[in-house]
């Protein structure tokens, strides 16, 4: 349930995203046990890594609003290249 709250709060910086990266969606969130952490796990259409790079010069904004769920501890902020994608393609290109 946190980690709806949380995407929630990203959504509107995953809008800003350059266009060059095309379509860019978060497939997973994951929330530490003590709240200490949250990874992000980002699928970009065409380049993903420019996507986190942008996300990752976010951080700072993002970090703010999660300040205002109220919580005694504010998350540290990870982003990562969601594994899965890259993982399709490869299946993709195998069966070809």
């Amino acid at each position: 349930m946190l980690a709806s709250v949380i995407r929630e709060v990203i959504a509107p910086v995953l809008r800003e995203c350059p266009e060059k990266c095309g379509v860019v969606s978060i497939t997973e969130v994951e929330v530490s046990k003590d709240f200490s952490y949250v990874t992000f796990y980002v699928s970009a259409l065409t380049e993903p890594d420019l996507a986190i790079s942008f996300l990752e010069s976010r951080i700072f904004v993002l970090q703010r609003s999660l300040g205002q769920l109220y919580r005694k501890r504010i998350p540290l902020i990870r982003f990562r290249k969601d594994p899965r994608t890259e993982q399709g393609s490869r299946i993709d290109e195998l069966l070809q």
